[in-house]
């Protein structure tokens, strides 16, 4: 198996799709700093599913994809495919090749393919899974690895050591495993802290409840006493309604009678309303006819007076019309004297144009053979010049070959004359070389004298690190013990916030109040709080004074009683549950007798009055002595006791643990856990757990202000450190830069013997090329004279034939002006007759219209004529119509008349029908006014009835079908009444009650036992974690361990492959710690004592970290390894080590090599170049060694 083929696209600085193939053995990506070239590494790792942004050299995975540069715009995709030859089976598919494809799109989707084909990042994994690749494989190695094995840092040099023993899955897991076993103690601690409070629910909701189921009981009763009581009353008031309802039925006949009469009249009046308007519509129409009538005789004046105007009109118009008829006739006499002077003037035109016409055609035809004759001439003159044009470059080549051969000529004297200095100066070299020679010598002897001085202070300097280092590790230690306390406090007191502010621990209906209270600032309007959030006690007395105030602490203080009874009202209208509210306003409190406190305060074990042992505000006494003014705090239950028998039970004691005797002599008490944090200790809690947490932050505060010192002591031993070993590197280059200047001179020396040597040679040929320069400069003058005789006779035929075309040319022009002028008079004669032509026909138009217009005159003095005889026809006509319309209006005058005396008849008939019609209404008033009395009373009987099945409605949402099953009998109305009374007060007597106490009280105790068995499977939790923990770190020892030692021997035997020889092992610093302690690596390269790797020389150190590299391949072999720039520390002799044991194992594995190292390329089988021809933009060039 091996590396086929690797195609980018969009990848960083691959834009464009760039295919690279890969073979057996060694392939070199090579190119200058920032030509991209690891990013060919970056694709390989990114497409085996690399996640790691930074390992990618980025800040977020989109910038894989191609940015874009000034001239050509970003990506919005990245592509890598990488092909591999699966021809040997070792990946477990089908197919020879297998082709791996990752795409990123700049939206942040990605996907996966599989041979073209879909699939997940987990499929990639698996596939890579034990053949050396994936992400953590060593199948790429770059400069980074190398940095960690050389780092001072010890977890810098293990994390190479975790990766390749295969531990680092383990490391992972067991840092996942302790995370969550923090996790789970934290849930554990917020569990117990819950349980803690439900626990302290249990009892007083169970109180609570038992009291509610009382209230229950009493409820139904009350409930069935009033519904029959209520369904009686709605069957008497329905008996009074029927009999109502019949006596209001007889009045209604009554008043129907009476409106059957009144009626009736109603009706012989309305007939004789109907006769009435009848009549006054005639009148109407008739009125109407007679306005008609008057209107038309006005329009017929109007009419009449309008025909003698037109008449006139007339007349005037016939006497304007006969004056310009005399004009019209004087016109057309002109126009014609006009008409006959135009059509002699075209005539004269016409003669003048064809003169023109037959001159201009004869010069046409002169003109079109002095054209010819003058084409032939120019053509025979441009083709003699194109000759000598020839002609003139032939000669130009041939002088610039005569200067180019005299050039030579000078050239070789002046290289003979260069030849013969240089051998002087190759002399002189050849002595200062010798003495550079011995110079060189003398001074590698005195670096090696530094070098080992060096070497020594060296050693000081690593002891020092260690110590900085170790007492940066305590410092890291106690700063991580510190924080992780300061989390345990922190998330505690978040916890018992978050419980302070859900108002756990206090009941439903209370704590639905604090919380509207706290949204609603006009809700909470006069409440103070409740009592536990109102008191503080000494963390002493906290358990005593929760448990003497039991039930009470949850109690709401307000202001008033008007804020208690508007809480009442709001909990009942929400159904939310019960509360007990303090007004401050009304408390009244409660002391111990004078004589009883006295006597108890003189007693074994006496601490005090319970109310003397809180604090709170001066305007809450009245409220604390009515809760505490009779409690006694004891010291123990023995002692309170005896107390108790002294006092003959008086008053109510509480110890200590809690434990409580009341008066008369009953005992409560029991088992509570310690530590639980109550309604009245959470406050006191969480104000300590603040307190501690700013002292933590204090001293974390002050262990941080520590680190920049010991980190600059740290630092400044490693400076100390990193300046000798630089010191080392730079006497070390110079050491090898002295070697290869003395290797340098060495071959310098035998150049100056070879130089000079190959100068002679070439001084003799010199001469030779001398003699045979001379010949070819005299041929070449030669032809240079003949071509310039033939340019001679050439110009002079040229001459002879322009002056022959300048002839031609002139008379050429002649015939042009003398054709043009022609021209324009014929256009002129042209348009003088198109002139004329065009005015003539203006007259001959101008003549018709006149014409015209004379006839439509005539004809208009006749038409004028008929007009007025035919308008004086119509003014006799008019006058007849006139009188007409006259006789018409007074007939009609004398109809109204009549049609008024007959409605005045009719008006005074209507006059007697009111007088009945007043009578009837007062005899139907008296009989609607007693309907309504009867109404009234029905109505009353209606509300009530209504009235009580609203109360039934309201009160137990119960209509009164609904209600039917809980009707009883009533044998005595009035005991039922009594008893229904009782059971008011018996409910009223019990106080408030928590309805919700049952279902809370329930639930409760089921989230307690949800809780329990959680807290259960939360420390069952916590034991596997801590045994997953356990065994992780026994297989992580073992596996590091076994493997630790196979790369031990691999690193002894590459190690001495790599340097011919010597010795190399690591170590363990504590094999008690295997996993967390420094690991050692020591070298003995040949020729020296065996050292710790930082005492080695700069490419010693280089060396020995790639053979570390290399045991590590041995023990996870790949099938192909990728070594970025590994060697660039390297000095050349080192290089030329590395790369002979990597061309001794490349049968064994296929190495690419990223470097810009020229040992490196020698070595390569094949070398791809990366180049950046375009900023921005990489492209691959490829070729093989041989090449």
């Amino acid at each position: 198996m091996h590396l086929k083929s690797l195609e980018i696209q969009g990848f960083k600085s691959f834009p464009e799709r760039t295919f690279i193939e890969f073979h057996k053995g060694v392939t070199a990506i090579i190119g200058p700093n920032g030509s991209g070239k690891s990013n060919i590494t970056d694709a390989i790792r990114w497409v085996l599913g690399e996640q790691s942004v930074k390992t990618l050299r980025g800040s977020r995975m989109e910038d894989v994809i191609f940015t874009g540069t000034q001239s050509r715009r970003a990506m919005g995709f990245a592509e890598v495919t990488m092909v591999i030859d699966n021809s040997d089976g070792k990946l477990p598919l089908d197919y020879t090749e297998v082709q791996v494809t990752r795409r990123l799109y700049r939206s942040g989707e990605s996907e996966y393919l599989l041979n073209k084909t879909t699939c997940r990042l987990r499929d990639i994994t698996t596939l890579f899974m034990d053949t050396g690749l994936g992400r953590d494989g060593y199948s790429i190695v770059g400069q980074g690895r190398v940095d960690d094995i050389l780092s001072h840092r010890s977890e810098d040099r293990r994390r190479v050591f975790e990766e390749a023993s295969g531990i680092v899955k383990f490391k992972t897991r067991k840092e996942e495993a302790e995370r969550k076993l923090l996790g789970t103690e934290q849930n554990l601690l917020r569990i117990n802290d819950i349980i803690s409070e439900l626990e302290q629910r249990l009892e007083p909701l169970a109180d609570q409840a038992a009291a509610a189921q009382r209230y229950l009981s009493l409820y139904e009763e009350l409930k069935e006493l009033d519904i029959t009581l209520m369904l009686d009353n709605i069957r008497q008031y329905e008996i009074s309604l029927a009999e109502t309802q019949v006596e209001k039925q007889l009045l209604q006949d009554d008043l129907n009678t009476e409106a059957a009469l009144l009626q009736a009249i109603k009706d012989q009046n309305k007939q004789t309303g109907e006769r009435i308007r009848q009549i006054e519509d005639q009148i109407e129409d008739q009125q109407q006819a007679f306005n008609r009538i008057s209107n038309e005789i006005s329009e017929l004046n109007g009419q009449l007076a309008l025909n003698d105007e037109k008449i006139h009109q007339i007349n005037r118009q016939m006497a304007h019309d006969a004056n310009e008829e005399k004009e019209l006739v004087r016109n057309l006499g002109t126009l014609d004297q006009e008409i006959s002077g135009r059509k002699e003037r075209q005539a004269t035109l016409n003669h003048q144009l064809t003169t023109y016409g037959v001159q201009l055609e004869a010069a046409e035809k002169e003109m079109q053979a002095v054209l010819a004759s003058l084409g032939t001439t120019e053509r025979s003159v441009e083709q003699m010049k194109t000759n000598l044009d020839d002609l003139l470059e032939k000669l130009f080549d041939q002088r610039g070959l005569l200067t180019q051969t005299k050039g030579q000529t000078s050239l070789v004297d002046s290289r003979r004359e260069t030849i013969a200095d240089e051998l002087v100066q190759l002399i002189s070299d050849r002595d200062r070389l010798t003495l550079s020679i011995e110079g060189a010598e003398a001074e590698l002897h005195r670096l090696e004298l530094t070098m080992n001085e060096i070497e020594t202070t060296k050693k000081q300097a690593i002891g020092l690190v260690n110590e900085s280092r170790n007492a940066l590790d305590s410092w890291e230690q106690r700063l991580a013990t510190e924080k992780q306390l300061l989390q345990n406090k922190s998330y505690r007191c978040q916890t018992l916030t978050e419980l302070e502010k859900n108002y756990e621990g206090y009941g439903e209906a209370v704590r639905r109040l604090l919380l509207q209270a706290e949204s609603d600032q006009g809700f909470a309007q006069g409440i103070r709080g409740t009592l536990g959030s109102l008191i503080r006690s000494e963390k002493l007395y906290e358990t005593a004074i929760e448990t003497a105030l039991g039930p009470a602490i949850q109690n709401i203080v307000t202001d008033t009683e008007h804020t208690a009874s508007r809480l009442i009202e709001h909990l009942k209208k929400t159904r939310s549950g019960r509360a007990t509210f303090l007004p401050i306003s009304s408390i009244k409190g409660r002391q111990l007798e004078s004589v009883l406190k006295e006597k108890i305060s003189k007693l074994p074990g006496f601490i005090n009055l319970a109310s003397e042992l809180v604090r709170y505000d001066d305007d809450l006494t009245a409220v604390v002595q009515f809760l505490l003014g009779r409690v006694v705090i004891a010291e123990n239950l023995d002692l309170a006791i005896a107390m108790a028998r002294q006092t003959g039970y008086a008053c109510r004691i509480v110890t200590l643990e809690g434990d409580v005797i009341n008066p008369g002599g009953a005992m409560t008490g029991g088992y509570t856990r310690s530590g639980d944090t109550g309604v009245l200790s959470r406050p006191r809690e969480i104000s300590e757990l603040e307190q501690e947490i700013a002292n933590l932050n204090v001293t974390i505060a002050d262990l941080e202000r520590l680190f920049p010192e010991l980190d600059e002591k740290f630092k400044s031993a490693g400076r100390q450190l990193a300046q000798l070993e630089q010191q080392m590197v730079e006497i070390g280059q110079l050491r090898v830069r002295e070697e290869a200047r003395l290797s340098s001179l060495g071959q310098d020396l035998t150049k100056v013997e070879s130089r000079r040597q190959m100068l002679r040679s070439e001084e003799n040929q010199l001469q030779v090329q001398s003699t045979k320069i001379d010949d070819e400069v005299r041929l070449i003058e030669q032809a240079i004279q003949q071509m310039e005789q033939e340019m001679t006779d050439l110009r002079q035929t040229i001459a002879d034939q322009e002056v022959a075309t300048r002839v031609e040319q002139e008379r050429r022009d002649d015939l042009r002006d003398h054709i043009s002028n022609l021209r324009v008079s014929v256009h002129s004669i042209e348009e003088s007759l198109q002139a004329a032509a065009e005015l003539a026909d203006r007259f001959e138009q101008e003549k018709q219209s006149q014409a015209l217009r004379l006839a439509r005159h005539r004809q208009g003095q006749e038409d004028g004529q008929r007009q007025v005889q035919h308008l004086i026809q119509e003014l006799d006509q008019i006058r007849e119509q006139i009188e007409e319309r006259k006789t018409a209006g007074t007939t009609v005058s004398d109809q109204v008349l009549q049609l008024n005396q007959e409605k005045g008849r009719l008006e005074y008939e209507q006059a007697s029908f009111f007088d009945q019609l007043e009578q009837f209404t007062a005899r139907k008033t008296a009989i609607q006014v007693e309907i309504g009395r009867y109404e009234a009373k029905m109505s009353r009987i209606e509300n009530q009835i209504d009235d009580t099945k609203n109360r039934l409605w309201e009160t137990y949402e119960l209509t009164t079908p609904q209600a039917a099953k809980w009707d009883k009998p009533i044998k005595n109305r009035s005991e039922a009444t009594r008893r229904l009374n009782q059971v008011k007060n018996d409910i009223k007597e019990l106080g408030p009650v928590n309805l919700t106490a049952i279902e809370e009280s329930q639930a409760v105790q089921e989230r307690y036992a949800f809780m329990s068995g959680q807290r259960d499977d939360i420390e069952n939790s916590r034991h596997k974690l801590t045994d997953v923990i356990d065994e992780l770190t026994e297989a992580m020892k073992k596996q590091f361990v076994d493997h630790f030692s196979l790369i031990n021997e691999n690193f002894k035997q590459v190690f001495a492959e790599l340097f011919g020889g010597g010795v190399a092992e690591v170590g363990l610093e504590d094999e008690q710690d295997v996993l967390a302690c420094g690991i050692e690596i020591r070298a003995q390269p040949p020729g020296k004592k065996l050292q710790n790797l930082l005492l080695l020389s700069g490419g010693e150190r280089c060396l020995t970290a790639i053979a570390l590299l290399f045991a590590i391949l041995r023990l996870r072999p790949t099938p192909f390894c990728v070594l970025d720039e590994v060697e660039a520390a390297l000095d050349d002799a080192n290089v030329l080590r590395f790369t002979d044991y990597i061309r001794r194992h490349s049968e064994d594995a296929q190495y690419i090599l990223v470097t810009h190292r020229k040992g490196t390329m020698e070595a390569a089988d094949r070398l791809y170049g990366v180049t950046m021809q375009e900023r921005g933009i990489s492209r691959i060039l490829s070729m093989k060694l041989g090449e």
